[in-house]
């Protein structure tokens, strides 16, 4: 079967990969039908109906107000996803927990200890008075090693000398540390569902999906698409005293004064695992010893795969056994996907009951052109890492997607929100373009609200008919769908994997172990991609000639970044890999015990290319050239993105395939046929361009265009008459001013606080008109919508602003009217916006006429 998508694309015939959250306040009923038509006018064909909070969250109002919103869907062929619970993070199961089911809270461990140096005979500790509901675990004495606070593994048991609020013993020669661990419920979110209970979980289903499902059967598996959970978590706190919080991204095994997810069974896979009694031991969950690798990594298996069983594939489940599906995120920044607190612990495991992958980019965690540097943003750190955000985020879920086979390479991502007003479409298409090389293909823009000014997370596309930004929203909707029509729905193609880094960071001491984003970095940087294989999915893996197959990924090699300690059974896998032939990459050094060849990270590039391993050779100096590579269908589709901000991208290309393609620069409504003669290709790419490459479709390519080439450029300076039009009103323009020079409309001495839009109209005469004949804007803030004698040429949202109007000129005098947009932040600034640059305003030029 030969691959259609390109045809498609060309037609219009592409599919939806957009589901917005539209948000319910429980205020706005009479006005849904022109909110959902909204929605579809923007070119979404799904939403995500999000309380934000509903008062009457699965109520008769929240009842009343989805059965327009599911009527008014239904109209227009749109599909409807639902996020279930009432408020973000998911968890609360809609206060049924509070009000229904308090046993079902979250229970975890704390510990606190003493110091003791013996001997001293018939010593007594005293005991802490339990709240209620609390229960003493178990005392337990370590002896001490003289070194840092490490313990030793000799753990003596004095649970049964607690009488009479004491605890006694005769304590030996030498130094020891007490610890009294207390199960309790007072160290975890109130109110909130416990996370490895199968009953607790559940009552979320009968809080919000069978709720859903005796109401709205009918629309389950056509208009109701499934449901969304957003950022669950273990929510696990300090419980004591720390000598340090790095805050809660970092929260993890290992940390004194946390408390730790617990229950029986927990305890009794630990003690399956570790093959021995685990409960002596817990003391290892706060400080080191040379057994607590066992422990932790028997505790975090253990508690991740509770996760798994009773969160992600319970909920994964009843929504296929309905006919929807399951999908949603959980907090990933910082690497906190592994750890604790805020997160799941193990990012696979916590989104393996999904049916797509997903993450979120929100509150300023990626900036363009700021891959190399730490930056401000908004989330709770106050600071970006962008070796994390830049190499790993999205690659997580891209290869999470491809190597788990019900997901079928549906990875999403949440997109846009807490940015601020000063996010303006321009901003958003490099936003969507970062995602979409990185492999994302399903995307949740944040959100639709019917509140404005709404100051919760702004920004929010249409702002009721004041968002100067909508058409272009719109233009970069339909754009992102046709680019992620072309990419996906096949196997990308990747040079070698890179161990997720989880299990060698609860295995270690903090700061021992390598993380992922390490040797991620050197490899994009050096235009090689990969994926993140967690030990889960390699325990499945095959190798056949040298390389592993996990799901419909292929890897060359496999990188194994540097912790001094790795699980048993990865290094057992890794030992049957080489013998297989695959190479296994040691970063820096070697684990205990482990194969593998050794590469220091720097000279990593350097080996994948001597094994033969790298997809695509890149001849130019453009480390942030980005490009992605799908095959499907006889069908080989590429994407490239320049990410620089500043610098162009300009390089020769050799690809793995030849001959003719289609070359599309889909945001500019531009396609062309090109030949690659021995798989060469010419990329150039202006600062946050892209373009995508397709080779296969014959028909359709053949019926392209070659690329036009422009010999003249002539620097226009007519004269503007310029027409401005407030954002509260966006179709009244008033006349503000006629000039031969172009300005920023938001300069300190012209209006600074405007947001709306901004009309040049010149005339430009011709003597006669050629083919082809196009208009260069140069430098717009932000989006420009141009008219050729009264005949629309289109929507830029992105350099280049150029327009190919050859077919709407005519010789003599032609009347060229030029409607520019910024954002509402001059109007409506917002907290988040603090943390933005803000661009200049209108028309800057230079306006030329190239031919």
């Amino acid at each position: 079967m030969s691959d259609t998508r390109l045809k498609e694309v060309l037609f219009n015939k592409e599919e939806n990969y957009m589901l917005p959250f539209y948000w319910q306040h429980g205020d706005h009923r009479e006005r849904i039908p022109e909110q959902v038509q909204r929605i579809y006018d923007s070119g979404c064909r799904a939403l995500c109906v999000e309380s934000r909070p509903h008062p009457d969250f699965c109520g008769p109002d929240w009842w009343a107000d989805m059965d327009i919103i599911l009527s008014e869907s239904k109209k227009r062929g749109m599909k409807v996803w639902i996020l279930d619970d009432k408020h973000f993070p998911t968890g609360r199961a809609n206060g049924l927990i509070a009000e229904k089911y308090p046993e079902h809270r979250r229970w975890t461990i704390r510990s606190r200890h003493v110091d003791v140096i013996g001997p001293i005979d018939k010593a007594s500790f005293l005991l802490e008075d339990l709240d209620e509901g609390e229960i003493l675990e178990g005392v337990y004495a370590y002896p001490r090693t003289g070194v840092d606070e490490e313990i030793a593994p000799e753990p003596i048991d004095l649970t049964s000398n607690a009488k009479n609020g004491y605890v006694y013993w005769d304590v030996p020669a030498g130094c020891y540390r007490v610890f009294f661990i207390v199960r309790s419920q007072k160290h975890a979110k109130p109110d909130y569902m416990d996370m490895i209970r199968d009953d607790a979980c559940h009552v979320l289903i009968e809080a919000v999906y069978e709720p859903h499902y005796e109401h709205y059967s009918e629309y389950f598996g056509n208009t109701i698409a499934g449901f969304f959970s957003d950022e669950p978590q273990f929510g696990n706190l300090m419980a004591g005293r720390t000598p340090f919080d790095f805050g809660m991204y970092e929260h993890r095994v290992g940390d004194p004064g946390m408390s730790y997810p617990y229950n029986d069974e927990l305890l009794s896979l630990m003690s399956e695992e570790m093959g021995e009694d685990a409960k002596p031991y817990l003391g290892e969950l706060w400080y080191y010893s040379d057994h607590a690798p066992k422990t932790r990594l028997a505790y975090m298996n253990a508690v991740t795969r509770l996760w798994r069983r009773c969160f992600s594939r319970q909920l994964g489940d009843w929504c296929r056994d309905h006919g929807v599906m399951y999908i949603g995120h959980i907090i990933e920044d910082k690497n906190a996907h592994g750890r604790l607190t805020c997160s799941a612990g193990h990012y696979f495991r916590a989104l393996e009951g999904q049916d797509m992958s997903g993450i979120d980019v929100v509150l300023h965690q990626v900036m363009p052109g700021m891959a190399h540097y730490k930056h401000n943003c908004y989330a709770a750190t106050g600071s970006s890492d962008p070796e994390f955000f830049h190499y790993v985020l999205a690659q997580l879920a891209a290869s999470m997607s491809h190597q788990y086979p019900h997901m079928k390479g549906r990875a999403m991502c949440e997109e846009f929100g807490a940015y601020g007003w000063a996010e303006g479409s321009t901003m958003m298409k490099w936003m969507s373009d970062f995602l979409l090389v990185r492999g994302i293909n399903h995307f949740v823009p944040h959100a639709f609200s019917p509140e404005y000014p709404d100051r919760d997370c702004p920004p929010h596309f249409g702002a009721e008919g004041h968002d100067p930004q909508f058409d272009g929203f719109t233009h970069l909707m339909k754009y992102t769908n046709k680019a992620s029509h072309l990419l996906y729905g096949g196997p990308r193609v990747t040079s070698c994997g890179i161990l997720y880094h989880a299990e060698g960071e609860w295995m270690n001491r903090r700061g021992d172990a390598m993380l992922t984003q390490v040797p991620a970095k050197v490899l994009l940087d050096a235009h090689l991609c990969y994926g993140i294989v967690c030990v889960d999915a390699l325990k499945n893996a095959t190798v056949e000639n040298g390389k592993i197959t996990v799901g419909d990924e292929v890897y060359g090699a496999l990188v194994i970044p540097y912790a001094p300690i790795l699980p048993p059974e990865l290094l057992a896998v890794l030992e049957k890999f080489e013998r297989d032939g695959l190479p296994i990459l040691l970063c820096d050094r070697r684990p205990t015990d482990c194969v593998g060849e050794v590469v220091g990270v720097d000279s990593l590039p350097a080996r994948i290319k001597e094994l033969g391993l790298a997809d695509i050779k890149v001849d130019g100096n453009c480390p942030l050239l980005r490009h992605y590579h799908v095959k499907r269908d006889g069908a080989d589709v590429f994407m490239f993105f320049n990410e620089d901000n500043v610098n162009t991208a300009k390089a020769t290309v050799t690809l793995p395939v030849k001959g003719d393609f289609a070359r599309l620069r889909l945001i500019e409504d531009e396609a062309y046929g090109d030949t690659a003669n021995n798989g060469t290709v010419s990329v150039e790419l202006l600062p946050g361009q892209s373009e995508i490459l397709v080779f296969g479709d014959a028909s359709a390519i053949s019926g392209l265009d070659k690329k036009s080439v422009f010999t003249e450029e002539k620097i226009l300076t007519p004269t503007y008459k310029i027409e401005i039009a407030d954002s509260d009103d966006l179709d009244k323009f008033t006349e503000y001013r006629t000039t031969d020079k172009l300005f920023s409309i938001t300069a300190p001495d012209e209006l600074p606080h405007f947001s709306g839009k901004v009309k040049y109209t010149f005339t430009l005469y011709l003597d006669s008109v050629s083919k082809p004949m196009a208009l260069d804007l140069g430098y717009v803030g932000q989006t420009a919508r141009i008219w050729v004698n009264g005949k629309d040429a289109g929507i830029r949202i992105t350099a280049p602003y150029t327009y190919q109007i050859s077919e709407l000129l005519r010789s003599g005098e032609n009347i060229i009217e030029v409607e520019v947009a910024n954002t509402l932040v001059g109007k409506t600034p917002d907290k988040f916006s603090l943390q933005m640059v803000i661009p200049p305003s209108g028309l800057l030029g230079p306006v030329s006429l190239k031919k």
